[in-house]
């Protein structure tokens, strides 16, 4: 018998799960949770591979052989020409936005992004299981959106920023810290937020 596979910790949620070529496809390989983490910390975070182990909780030689199934299935995709689907099989996440309430059963409008304070929201299994608010350095300040944001929710492990607005340059700073913008003009309630993040057909 197999020794049981354990939980990876995975930081990173895809905003985008289909890559498919021009013309049509020869087939589909599919990317799970690990291996894309795996891709995210060594290729596009760029950290060691002893780095990236401690943060996904895996030993060195574990994540070497999710490392290389990835890029393997990455490089097959491109030169042979298959579609790659990625399998987001995560449910734990935390969205983030500016807001000037501390109260999540009221309704919050205007998402501006210079509110006084900023939600972190953690979801898993599509609800709201802790909210934490924290000072918005952009609130009374004249510090730019893009040189202060991305670091402190980064910090945060924040998948997505959520506003009514976004400036491309803060919006291509997020996202060199693997943070997606989601356009929402207002929530009645945080209970409305997994919702967004559900997949079609959940």
């Amino acid at each position: 018998m197999g020794r049981q596979r354990l939980d990876r910790v995975c930081s990173f949620k895809p905003n985008y799960t289909l890559f498919e070529p021009k013309k049509r496809a020869n087939g589909e390989i599919e990317i799970n949770s690990d291996e894309l983490e795996a891709i995210y910390l060594m290729d596009y975070e760029d950290l060691y591979q002893e780095e990236a182990a401690l943060q996904m909780e895996v030993s060195r030689p574990t994540f070497s052989r999710i490392l290389k199934s990835a890029r393997t299935k990455i490089a097959t995709a491109l030169i042979r020409g298959y579609s790659l689907k990625i399998i987001d099989e995560k449910d734990k996440f935390v969205v983030a936005f500016s807001t000037p309430l501390e109260k999540s059963g009221k309704e919050i409008s205007n998402m501006h992004i210079t509110h006084e304070k900023i939600a972190l929201v953690h979801l898993f299994n599509q609800k709201v299981v802790e909210v934490k608010y924290i000072p918005n350095p952009l609130h009374a300040s004249s510090l730019l959106a893009k040189d202060t944001l991305p670091s402190l929710l980064k910090s945060h492990c924040v998948s997505f920023w959520l506003s009514k607005h976004m400036k491309k340059d803060f919006e291509n700073a997020l996202l060199a810290r693997g943070i997606f913008y989601k356009r929402v003009d207002s929530l009645k309630n945080l209970n409305e937020l997994p919702k967004l993040f559900c997949k079609s057909g959940d």
